[in-house]
């Protein structure tokens, strides 16, 4: 019976992934200017992950000079040598391969959610077990609002690096509830070289990434008992957190040091570290995106930038460690959520990473009935429908029709992260709510205010 399920599945997963895989591809063939549309939209690219910037770096490295000397290009090296074996993307033939490689890429994403939501650590781990759990969603369908996201199959055409650093962000974590450490720290590793943000998904990945370890030391014997609540675990078969901790860091730091060095080799000199790392730090190029920082930075006096760079930054930084701590027993969520903190309030915002965020957001399904029924997720939805289509106008009214300001994108920008911000809102009291009537459940169905 099992063997038939898995047969079944896996046709499943073939059929998703060709439909995904051919709606791309159809897209740019029935519409053959789109890519070069879609990557100059400022929701699809920033000054850190267009993919025009990232040609005119390939066009000077080609040539052998340095693309970091005129502070137009300000993406990861290693992309360079890759993106310069293929054909150049002004010809069809080299647009339509180069929309081949971002298609690949989204598969194999959508692949690495299939075998997150499969490993059951959104619902299970060695300290909680949802009482809600049969009601999570299959992988599959984990994997299909990934693949037939509207927010991603725009963003292939469109050819964002950021592509690349989701498939390695979800890489780590797939690779960490397989329990494998050092891999799912070089997949992190590869992910902050190329866009510095998932540096903050370490602790909790690395929470994941323990727990794992910690129920497969003790896979030997059932963990759970009648009701499926977890059994006191057998704390000699557990590894040292220290010790893992540090051999995580330190893979971590040696697999940056070794892009890093592998990165000096290809260049003249040193110089993309400031230009591709301290970009998002200094925020010195304004162009406008979905993000909060570009026009309060406008608006700035010099005086006044470095403070507040330190405090956004500041911001950012702050919900890593309590995350961790206090969804310590579901760790998935905790990256789960941090990955929305970045989508949303980043430097340079773009649609990519909410796409990847909001698909990600399913594998805490089982929770979605306390979201619905006692919160606001509908009208959280229904702004970001209504942003979506707002945005784009909005923005040709200020820079093409000049019947508008600046006031009139930002204002949809702000509309915009607020709806996410509803959405994780939401999500986050689901899965506390879950946790809390586990442990209450004379609490169950009755109202909770904190007094």
């Amino acid at each position: 019976m099992s063997a038939t399920i898995k047969v079944e599945d896996a046709k499943q997963k073939s059929v998703l992934f060709a439909v995904a895989a051919a709606l791309r591809i159809l897209l740019v063939l029935a519409f053959p200017a789109l890519p070069d549309l879609l990557t100059g939209r400022v929701e699809v690219s920033t000054p850190v992950n267009s993919f025009k910037r990232l040609q005119e770096g390939v066009f000077l490295y080609e040539r052998g000079l340095d693309p970091y000397d005129g502070g137009i290009f300000h993406q990861a090296p290693l992309l360079l040598p890759i993106f310069s074996l293929l054909p150049a993307s002004s010809t069809w033939l080299g647009r339509l391969i180069s929309v081949l490689l971002y298609t690949g890429l989204d598969v194999l994403v959508g692949d690495n959610l299939y075998e997150i939501a499969a490993s059951g650590a959104a619902h299970t781990s060695r300290l909680y077990a949802s009482p809600r759990r049969n009601r999570s969603w299959s992988p599959i369908s984990v994997a299909a609002t990934y693949l037939l996201n509207p927010f991603t199959i725009l963003s292939c055409p469109g050819r964002p690096t950021t592509v690349f650093s989701i498939f390695f962000v979800t890489l780590g974590i797939k690779e960490a509830c397989r329990a494998k450490s050092i891999t799912a720290a070089f997949a992190l590793a590869m992910a902050s070289y190329i866009s510095l943000h998932p540096i903050l998904l370490l602790p909790p990945v690395g929470m994941v990434c323990y727990d794992r370890l910690c129920l497969k030391a003790t896979s030997e014997g059932d963990t759970s008992d009648a009701q499926g609540k977890p059994t006191a675990l057998d704390q000699r078969n557990q590894p040292s957190a220290l010790a893992f901790g540090l051999r995580l860091f330190g893979a971590f730091t040696v697999s940056v040091a070794f892009l890093f060095g592998l990165s000096r080799l290809l260049l003249p000199s040193w110089s993309f570290i400031p230009s591709v790392y301290l970009t998002p730090l200094t925020l010195p190029d304004l162009t406008p995106n979905p993000g909060l920082w570009w026009y309060f930075f406008i608006e700035m006096f010099d005086a006044f930038r470095s403070f507040f760079l330190g405090v956004f930054w500041l911001h950012m930084l702050s919900y890593s460690v309590p995350f961790c701590l206090r969804f310590r027993k579901q760790p998935l969520a905790a990256v789960v959520f941090m990955m929305g903190t970045i989508a949303i309030f980043e430097p340079y915002a773009n649609i990519a990473d909410v796409g990847a965020w909001l698909s990600s957001l399913t594998l805490l399904s089982h929770t979605f009935e306390l979201a619905s029924t006692h919160r606001y997720t509908f009208p959280a939805l229904a702004a970001l429908l209504y942003t979506t289509l707002l945005g784009p106008a909005f923005h040709h009214l200020w820079v093409y029709a000049g019947s508008g300001n600046a006031n009139f994108f930002y204002a949809i920008t702000l509309v915009w992260a607020l709806a996410l911000l509803i959405l994780m809102t939401d999500t986050v009291y689901s899965v506390l709510r879950d946790e809390w009537e586990t442990e209450r459940p004379e609490g169950k169905g009755k109202e909770v205010r904190q007094i």
